[in-house]
């Protein structure tokens, strides 16, 4: 198991927003998280990404328990997540918003520019041409020089994913990502998921969308009212 959510319950002010939730997920699957607006998914994205602390219970990301880590700890620990409205630069190319993604450039520290120079060079070499190769991973080969802004906001989503793989995230949360964009690049972005699938990436995915995100699930998860109501296989 890359993920296990062991026994989760969150409150706010006395309020209970999540109770008693558990799950796991397998490596190399993509699964669905589905409930009503208010059901606690969000909530749910926000602890298992470190960005809020569970009232009571563990998150689990390849045995290791993620209690006491930062967002950033768990970032660099390979977990990765998108957002319904895509964070990218629209001012700066699709390349740039690549490149800005990436963590632990030796350019950050002052003394390399005066002593190792040739290591910035090499490192920026590496890192242009792995943006290169993640473009046409997400299908925006053509794109790299183009202004982020001025994508499409399917564009702009597969952009936001695109962003995770330069990380090399194993665990991608991503949070509506067929809201918003036309059918052909709802298709896209399916295939797109189950490329990343097929490479040993884990999904999970909360979507309104349930008819496509069903389609290409391992597993759907519903949330209901703060609860894991029911869970279901799908395909292999």
């Amino acid at each position: 198991m890359i993920l296990k959510v062991e026994h989760i319950s969150k409150s706010f002010n006395g309020l209970s927003v999540l109770k008693d939730v558990s799950f796991e997920l397998s490596e190399g699957t993509i699964t669905s998280l589905f409930g009503e607006n208010g059901s606690g998914k969000t909530t749910l994205f926000h602890i298992i990404a470190g960005f809020l602390k569970p009232t009571s219970g563990n998150v689990y990301f390849q045995d290791e328990n993620l209690h006491h880590k930062s967002a950033d700890e768990i970032d660099e620990l390979g977990i990765g997540r998108t957002w319904q409205t895509p964070r990218i630069f629209k001012n700066l190319s699709v390349q740039d918003n690549l490149l800005l993604a990436t963590k632990d450039h030796p350019g950050e520290r002052v003394l390399n520019y005066l002593l190792k120079p040739g290591i910035i060079w090499r490192e920026e070499t590496n890192r242009k041409e792995r943006a290169e190769k993640v473009c046409d991973e997400i299908g925006l080969a053509r794109k790299l020089q183009k202004t982020a802004g001025a994508l499409s906001y399917g564009q702009q989503k597969l952009l936001s994913i695109g962003m995770l793989l330069m990380n090399d995230a194993e665990l991608l949360l991503l949070d509506e990502p067929f809201a918003g964009v036309n059918a052909k690049m709802v298709d896209a972005i399916s295939e797109l998921l189950l490329q990343l699938k097929e490479r040993g990436k884990t999904v999970l995915l909360v979507e309104h969308n349930r008819s496509k995100a069903t389609e290409i699930s391992y597993k759907v998860l519903h949330l209901v009212k703060g609860r894991i109501q029911e869970q279901e296989g799908i395909t292999p």
